[in-house]
Order: structure tokens, then C-alpha cells, then sequence
């Protein structure tokens, strides 16, 4: 901790010599002395500094004493000592015009002066202010874990880091059930990049970011628990400018701070439990007396006589990898709960706030709407809102897929129904949406289950065993001549139906001739005794290929 040039000016050595020119610059701190004993030491200065000289190394370099005080007062040097009488009468003109012109002190050492006389008194000083920081650290950080332990909680640990960084302190959180302090302050919040800049740092950061709609420098901490960034502590250059210790006091800070945190997740954690096991009823169906189970979910703050659409929310890991990490588990749990925070982001907009559960490895978010006027009954065979629903599941869907870049997502969405069987209906479709979905038809990201088609009946089946006899009558056998042949005759018939039964077409997408799809087609026929001429026999194909999808997906 230095000392001003003023203070500097009453102590030791220095209490002979006098300024002569850049008074205004008596604010400035000193916080390294420095003897110029070469040309070029300025170079090696570190900023706050006061060089003592008797100009000798550029005595004779006019150009060099002319540039002295601009480049000393360039790389932030507090002000320059010259000793006269023995290499140099008096202080060079051009250096006073300098110093009074840039508010650079010059002051003049006295010849029986040493540069011993001046160092060793302000060292002294300096040493002992750094003790007496040292100290001052010391209480402050017994006060604040004092405050953590009694409970105080964040706000007060924020007022007394405000008190000693002088600086305004806010509080970022990506827990809902915390919410950020700012103070009245509007506070943009971290962008992506940012928010990665911390994550790989792990430490505190200088930065600058949006307070009040100007660009400020701030000094950021990240708030992690188990390797995950769940807020930030910032501190604002409002009223003065950093200083190292500022660093030492956040992140000391932030370490209390996070038990704040943990003990909200925690707490969170256990709610959560409590919302699943409930929802989870409803959702398979299983509730004795609706009744009871809406007052009971007035306890969450939750009307269930209301009607919902219901969303469901696959997430799994990248096939591989990028990074090998040490407890897989742990890390999986951890994704788990932040993508239930950030799901419950996404849907926090709704004035009728969403209804979001953990069901197994899916997301279930029900999301209140009213019926549509003049619509017909429910399910609706033609819903009027269908293209916005799906627009409002690829949004979340988005949102999750760039916050969650190492997961893939698929949003299976249910059709609408009325009262809680209704959110037990739409969850049975909004899974099978994601089941038969994407390995079907071939659809990636998002799934309403009306697309499904043939499938919405197909999937509904319990009994397999008729199902799978028609697929050995037909496209079995075509698959096991296919391997055995080195032929393409499933992907042939697949690609016929999908061309409205056109040769011409067909041939062209496989690039082969109209007879040989003529032969293919024959041999099809030949094989599985169906004709593609004959509707029923027709229907019988169509059925093996649908089949033969569901057993590639392997959801039967």
C-alpha cells in the first residue's frame, strides 16, 4: 500500500528537498523507488514509481532529458528526484516545463541528501502500511464468515464487500429460487462468452459489462459448485480503482457466498423430490381422487383444474466425448439439474407459470392453455395453435441445444386435452412422440405425435406377435434376401411407395432403368407373394415396412 508524494515530501530524506515543478500531481502514489543507474531504466518500471537521479546516465543527451518526464509520466510514474550540484547545476528548463505542463512532480534533492536517506524511511513506511492491510484484511474476512455462520445471508456479505472495495457489488444467479441483488442497478447479464471466459479461468476476471446502459470496467467472480457455474459476484469501478486486494477479497468472499447458494439448491433439490413424486401420479394416470389431488397441488402454487399442453424433453450425451471426465455420474447430475433450471428460464415468461417435472431421463413441462374458440372437441383433429406450440418447443429446444452444446435434444409434444386425464394422455403421446419419432420418421429435434401417422396406431399395440408374423411374411423375407443376395429390394420397395407407386420416378431416385425396376419389383412379388398391383397385398408391404421401423428403432 503506498504512500502519496505529498505524505512523501514529510518523511525522512525527502523533508530537505523541495518540488519545483508539477505541484499538481502531489495526489500521486508511490508505491516503488527507483535510482536511474542506466539509459533506458524505464523500461523496467512498474508503474507508481519515484526515480531518483543525478540525471548522470543521459548527462550528455539532450533528446534524452528533453523526452525524461513524458516517458516517466507515459508508463505511470509518480514523480522524478534529481539530485543537483554534482553532475548538474540545476534541473534542466525543459524538464520543470514538463513537469508543470503534464502535473508531473519534480522535486530537487539537496546535495548532503543520500538516496538512502529518502529510500530507506518511505520502504519503512510502506512495510508497515502493508501490515497494517494485512490486518485489515484479517478482520474483514472474520466479520464476513462471522455473517455467513450467523446466517446474515448474501445481502449482507455483499454490503460489507462494498464497504471495503468502495465499489458497488452485485450478485448474478442462474437459480430461480435466488434471485440476483443489484440494487436498483439495471445489470446485463454475462453473455455466452463471458460466461465460458469464467468457466475456463475459474477465477476472478477484469472485464467490462453493461451497468446502467454503460460500458464499465468490473472485476468478475465465478460462483461454482461441483464445476458448474451457477452465479457470478461482480464488482463495479464506480468510485475508485481496482487494487490487487480487491481480487484476494472476492474470492474469498465468493467461497461463503456459495454456501448461501448450496444451501438454496439444496433446498430446491428436496422440493423438487417432493413436485416429482406427486406429478409423477398424474402423469401415469394413477390418480384415486382428482379432487384431492388438485388441492394438493395448490401447495406448489400449481392449479391442476386447469388444462395443459404437455412437452416432454429427451436429453442423452454426445456419442463421444470430447472430454473424458473423472465421475461421469456426478457430472450427469449435475447437467440434469442446471438444464431443469435453465427449462424453467425458458418457460418463466408465461404469466400462468409452467408446471416442470423430472420423470426418469425426460423433462415434462406442462404448459396451461385455454381451449380454442369454435375449434370442435377435444383432441382437436385439426388444432388451430399446432404451428405455434411447435414453434414454442424448437425455441426451447434451441435455447437448450446452444446452453448444453455437449447433449442432443428431441422435444416430443402431445396433443391437447382437457382436465388431468388429459396430462396423463398428452405425456403417454409427447413420449411416444420421442420413441417413434425420430428413428421413424426420420424427424430430428422436434415431434408432435399427430405426425406420426400410421405409427399413432402401431404404436398403441400390445400384442406383437401378429405384428411380427406380418413382417416375416413380407418384408423378413426381403431383408434376409437382401443380405444374402447383396440386393436393395426393401430400400427399392420404400423408395417405390414414397413415389406414389410411379416406375418412372422410383428408377430415376435409385439411378437404375425402368426394367430393372420392373425385375425388382417382380422379384418382391415372387418372394413375399404380394403384388404391388393389388390394394390388399399393397397394404400388407406397407404394413411390414411401418413394422420393420419400429423394430429398427427397438421401441416395442
Amino acid at each position: 500500500m503506498g504512500v502519496s508524494v505529498k505524505e512523501a515530501m514529510q518523511i525522512g530524506g525527502l523533508v530537505q528537498c523541495k518540488v519545483v515543478a508539477g505541484e499538481k500531481g502531489l495526489h500521486r502514489t508511490i508505491d516503488y523507488i527507483t535510482v536511474m543507474e542506466v539509459p533506458d531504466v524505464i523500461r523496467w518500471l512498474k508503474g507508481n514509481d519515484l526515480l531518483l537521479t543525478s540525471l548522470y546516465p543521459i548527462k550528455d543527451d539532450p533528446e534524452a532529458i528533453g523526452h525524461l518526464v513524458q516517458q516517466l509520466h507515459d508508463v505511470g510514474s509518480s514523480a522524478l528526484a534529481i539530485k543537483t550540484e554534482r553532475y548538474v547545476k540545476e534541473i534542466p528548463e525543459v524538464i520543470i516545463e514538463a513537469g508543470n505542463r503534464l502535473g508531473f512532480p519534480i522535486i530537487e534533492i539537496e546535495d548532503e541528501v543520500s538516496y538512502l536517506d529518502i529510500m530507506t524511511p518511505l520502504m519503512e513506511l510502506r512495510l508497515n502500511k502493508s501490515d497494517l492491510g494485512k490486518e485489515q484484511l484479517e478482520k474483514f474476512f472474520q466479520w464476513i464468515t462471522e455473517l455467513a455462520m450467523g446466517g446474515k445471508g448474501i445481502p449482507s456479505l455483499v454490503e460489507a464487500v462494498q464497504q471495503m472495495t468502495e465499489n458497488i457489488i452485485t450478485v448474478g444467479s442462474e437459480v430461480p429460487a435466488l434471485e440476483g441483488i443489484s440494487w436498483g442497478k439495471t445489470v446485463a447479464a454475462l453473455t455466452r462468452a463471458q460466461k465460458n471466459e469464467l468457466k475456463i479461468a475459474k477465477r476472478s476476471i477484469r472485464m467490462e459489462r453493461m451497468l446502467d446502459h454503460q460500458s464499465t470496467p468490473c472485476i468478475v467472480t465465478p460462483l461454482f459448485l461441483n464445476d458448474e457455474l451457477y452465479g457470478d459476484v461482480t464488482c463495479w469501478q464506480t468510485k475508485r480503482e481496482f487494487v490487487e486486494r480487491d481480487f484476494l477479497v472476492l474470492d474469498r468472499t465468493v467461497l461463503l457466498m456459495a454456501l448461501e447458494f448450496l444451501k438454496v439448491i439444496t433446498r430446491a433439490d428436496v422440493e423438487q423430490t417432493f413436485k416429482d413424486d406427486f406429478l409423477s401420479e398424474v402423469l401415469t394416470g394413477n390418480v384415486a381422487d382428482k379432487a384431492e389431488v388438485i388441492e394438493k397441488g395448490k401447495m406448489f402454487n400449481w392449479n391442476l383444474s386447469k388444462d395443459y399442453q404437455v412437452f416432454a424433453i429427451a436429453y442423452s450425451s454426445s456419442p463421444q466425448p470430447v472430454v473424458k471426465r473423472e465421475n461421469e455420474a456426478l457430472w450427469f447430475q449435475e447437467r440434469k439439474r442446471k438444464l431443469l433450471l435453465k427449462v424453467n428460464d425458458i418457460f418463466r415468461f408465461d404469466a400462468q407459470k409452467a408446471i416442470i417435472t423430472v420423470r426418469k431421463e425426460l423433462i415434462v413441462v406442462l404448459y396451461h392453455r385455454e381451449p380454442a374458440v369454435g375449434a370442435g372437441t377435444l383432441p382437436y383433429t385439426n388444432d388451430p395453435h399446432n404451428s405455434s406450440i411447435m414453434d414454442l418447443a424448437e425455441s426451447a429446444r434451441r435455447q437448450l441445444s446452444q446452453e448444453f452444446d455437449e447433449l442432443s435434444f428431441t422435444v416430443g409434444v402431445g396433443r391437447f386435452y382437457q382436465g388431468l386425464e388429459g396430462i396423463h394422455q398428452g405425456y403417454k403421446e409427447a413420449v411416444k412422440a420421442i420413441q417413434l419419432g425420430k428413428p421413424i420418421s426420420g424427424k430430428t429435434g422436434c415431434v408432435h405425435y399427430e405426425d406420426l401417422g400410421i405409427f399413432r396406431v402401431l404404436g398403441q399395440v400390445n400384442d406383437w406377435k401378429e405384428m411380427e408374423d406380418i413382417y416375416s411374411e413380407t418384408i423378413g423375407k426381403l431383408v434376409e434376401y437382401d443380405w444374402s443376395s447383396n440386393a436393395s429390394l426393401v430400400v427399392t420397395l420404400r423408395e417405390y411407395f414414397a413415389n406414389n407407386c410411379s416406375l418412372a420416378e422410383t428408377a430415376e431416385k435409385l439411378f437404375v432403368h425402368v426394367n430393372t425396376m420392373k425385375y425388382r419389383l417382380q422379384k418382391i412379388e415372387q418372394l413375399t407373394g404380394c403384388s404391388v398391383h393389388d390394394a390388399e397385398k399393397r397394404l400388407l408391404l406397407h404394413m411390414g415396412l411401418k413394422i420393420d421401423q419400429i423394430l429398427q428403432s427397438g421401441n416395442v
